[in-house]
């Protein structure tokens, strides 16, 4: 099933599924000010992308929806994304989506602005160190830290151009010598506030440069009528924001969504090295079963979201027995031309199958397996077993997978 996944041209067609969610970069795509939102053509699912991050919110149905749309930013974006779902159950379906991800978690503080005290923010404000001086932002200040990049990059980086930031935004930079050191500024804004970012260079930590530029900040957006949120990185920036009268309101979990280029580099690199370690497995060992042993554990550690691996040998009755697996209990015996397994077996060539379900004849082991892939092990023309693979995640193999195993199933031939 397709789910023509699009940028929606009217974002907020969205809002049934985000309603009521207090996280300004769904604001900021909900309202039209920046960013985008994805989703499927019957919006049973739907994604805020800003700058680094994407906010997820989904039907409870929605799991293929889901796949595909995660997919679907894989594909489009070029750099990391911070995934971010609506509810743990979610970000779950998420996390055993995508597979081998790093995780982490981010710290919200409350949308109010009534806990600021003004006089708190100006003693704050005014403590800076001597020889360092305060600006906001200027042409001179955007093309400086259009330069700089790294560390001070999402000062500006969600805006189009000085104009497009001075209209929406707000920041406050810290200088020596002219040069920026510190700044708190807008990583991106919507209708009646702003997202901060803060970031000191290295150099120049611990001198409170960033609660000095933060509460002037807050000041700035205060008169302006803005809001100022504030999403905390890490412990210490919550601390920060505590001291500027934020108050923390609960912590949420991400997973980073890399884009597939780089998922499709470090698998080659794994498989590249996993048939290397399978080559030295069946050095020197010549009979076949101690070798299916090994290679169902190298297989079963090599490939992410795979809740079966093994072998099933084929018998002098041209029916298929199982042997050396890893996974739960499987059924013993499997008939010429039955399920993925048997049709391998019979027609001789790779199974690649996205939706067990939509298979003829799916023989069902194990009920939470939604993909397969089986190869055939072929020894001087005849099939000596077949080599199997169950995944609980639909259209979890790709051709990639299939050359590998088919590898793996090469190197075993050998053996019988």
């Amino acid at each position: 099933m397709s789910f023509n996944i699009h940028r929606l041209p009217d974002p907020a067609a969205a809002l049934p599924l985000f309603d009521g969610w207090d996280e300004t970069i769904v604001w900021s795509a909900l309202d039209g000010t920046m960013g985008d939102i994805y989703a499927d053509e019957n919006l049973t699912v739907a994604c805020a992308v800003l700058g680094d991050f994407a906010f997820l919110a989904a039907e409870e149905t929605a799991l293929d929806a889901v796949q595909a749309l995660l997919a679907d930013l894989q594909a489009r974006t070029d750099h990391a994304l911070l995934l971010v779902a609506r509810d743990e159950a979610l970000f779950a379906r998420c996390k055993a989506l995508v597979g081998e991800v790093e995780t982490g978690v981010r710290y919200a503080t409350g949308k109010t602005a009534g806990t600021f005290d003004r006089e708190t923010l100006r003693r704050f404000a005014s403590a800076l160190p001597d020889g360092y001086t305060l600006s906001g932002m200027t042409p001179e200040i955007w093309t400086q830290i259009q330069k700089i990049g790294g560390w001070a990059r999402d000062f500006n980086s969600n805006f189009a151009d000085y104009e497009a930031f001075s209209a929406q935004a707000a920041g406050v930079f810290a200088l020596q010598n002219g040069e920026i050191v510190c700044g708190a500024s807008s990583y991106s804004a919507f209708d009646g506030g702003i997202e901060i970012e803060i970031a000191t260079q290295e150099a120049h930590r611990r001198r409170h440069l960033a609660r000095t530029c933060a509460a002037q900040l807050v000041l700035d957006c205060l008169a302006r009528g803005l809001y100022p949120s504030w999403d905390a990185a890490n412990l210490e920036s919550l601390h920060l924001a505590q001291q500027l009268g934020y108050r923390f309101s609960h912590v949420y979990p991400y997973l980073v969504l890399e884009p597939q280029a780089v998922v499709d580099a470090r698998l080659r690199k794994r498989y590249e090295e996993a048939l290397l370690q399978a080559a030295a497995l069946l050095e020197g060992e010549p009979a076949p079963v101690p070798c299916m042993a090994n290679l169902a554990a190298l297989l079963f550690e090599t490939l992410d979201r795979v809740n079966w691996a093994g072998f099933y040998t084929a018998e002098a009755d041209g029916n298929l027995l199982l042997g050396p697996f890893q996974g739960k209990p499987a059924c013993v015996r499997i008939a010429r031309g039955r399920g993925v397994c048997g049709t391998a077996l019979e027609t001789g060539r790779t199974q690649l199958v996205p939706d067990v379900h939509a298979f003829p004849g799916h023989i069902a082991c194990d009920s939470a397996s939604r993909s397969e892939l089986v190869a055939p092990v072929v020894q001087n023309g005849a099939i000596r077993a077949v080599l199997d693979l169950d995944s609980p995640v639909k259209n979890r193999f790709t051709e990639r997978e299939q050359r590998f195993v088919e590898k793996v199933a090469d190197l075993l031939a050998a053996k019988f």
